[in-house]
């Protein structure tokens, strides 16, 4: 029985490689409407549907009460179980999409992944070990996290150069998409991590994704309003594409795949999206093909590849051993 509640590498893989897939295209589709568009009405827009969406299908697990909002028994529950982990997943939620969507406004979708994601895998051996007691990250994990940072600078280096298939952008657009990228990718590593001490606690996918999006909600009104909401008609096709596509699925995936994998595997694994953005971006007529922006992209996607490999070695190995103990117990008392 004990082997069976044991994290399922190939299960976990299965359920999350689609979040690339979607993170890029989103990517694509949200950096070409951000051009005529303010990120905070689009973000406001997004996480307002997601909010309504999640409490629609969290409802669908029980009947309100008489004038209750639906999902939210299920909220109150989640909230008295886990207060300080909601909260972080909230806060953490909120610097990973609205910086994300101000940085796509700026600099090019395919450099925006990479450098939001692949400084992921870093934050997560340094604060996956502190926030998750018992956990522990691998000597290759640790070495490829570092070389990712050393790729994120090369990236970084060359948007300033102007290397990237956005061209030129101006040192002070650059300046600004390259903050909100690194503030999205600090996000994004707290994500995963609360999300999995979330699902240890056995709180249930959809009661996390019910409770997660309501302060990017909040803080993207409040943002759009200081600007007095421009553009609100315009926004509402590309905000509903965001939120059903860039956030409510891979949401769900990466709710349900952190059940049977580690955050520094899901890091890595999320590392494969630049690549296709890349792809995907060369539709868009404004961006050009860069082999510089390509080649970086190469690497870490390589590197991507040689920690998820380690890692489900890893665990092989892990599960192995354990099964031969149960087996040597089990002989000895009889």
């Amino acid at each position: 029985m004990q082997e069976a509640r044991e994290p399922s590498m190939a299960r976990g893989l299965a359920l999350l490689l689609p979040y690339p897939v979607l993170s890029a295209v989103v990517d694509v589709y949200a950096g070409h409407g951000e051009q005529s568009l303010d990120p905070a009405v689009v973000a406001a827009v997004a996480f307002t549907l997601t909010v309504v969406l999640f409490a629609v299908l969290e409802a669908g697990a029980g009947r309100p009460a008489a004038g209750q909002w639906p999902g939210s028994a299920s909220l109150k529950r989640t909230l008295r179980a886990q207060p300080q982990d909601i909260a972080a997943l909230n806060v953490s939620t909120a610097l990973t999409w609205i910086s994300l969507l101000y940085a796509l406004k700026f600099l090019e979708p395919a450099v925006v992944n990479a450098v939001s994601l692949a400084i992921g895998p870093a934050v997560t051996v340094v604060a996956g070990p502190l926030l998750r007691r018992g956990t522990s990250v691998l000597a290759i994990e640790a070495g490829l996290s570092a070389a990712l940072l050393a790729m994120i600078a090369v990236l970084c280096w060359g948007s300033a150069a102007g290397l990237t298939s956005i061209g030129h952008v101006g040192l002070g657009r650059g300046t600004a998409g390259l903050a909100a990228t690194v503030v999205s990718s600090l996000g994004s590593a707290g994500t995963f991590i609360y999300a999995k001490r979330l699902s240890e606690a056995a709180v249930s996918p959809a009661a996390v994704l019910s409770s997660r999006f309501y302060l990017t909600a909040v803080v993207s009104w409040a943002i759009a309003a200081a600007d007095h909401v421009p553009r609100l008609a315009a926004s509402l096709v590309p905000g509903a594409v965001v939120a059903v596509v860039g956030v409510a699925a891979p949401a769900y995936l990466l709710q349900l795949g952190v059940r049977h994998a580690e955050p520094i595997t899901v890091s890595l694994l999320d590392n494969l999206a630049p690549l296709l953005t890349y792809l995907l971006q060369l539709l868009d007529g404004r961006l050009r093909p860069s082999a510089f922006s390509l080649s970086g992209i190469l690497v870490i996607t390589g590197l991507i590849g040689t920690g998820v490999i380690a890692r489900a070695r890893h665990d092989a190995g892990a599960a192995r051993a354990r099964c031969t103990v149960g087996a040597s117990s089990r002989s000895a008392g009889t």
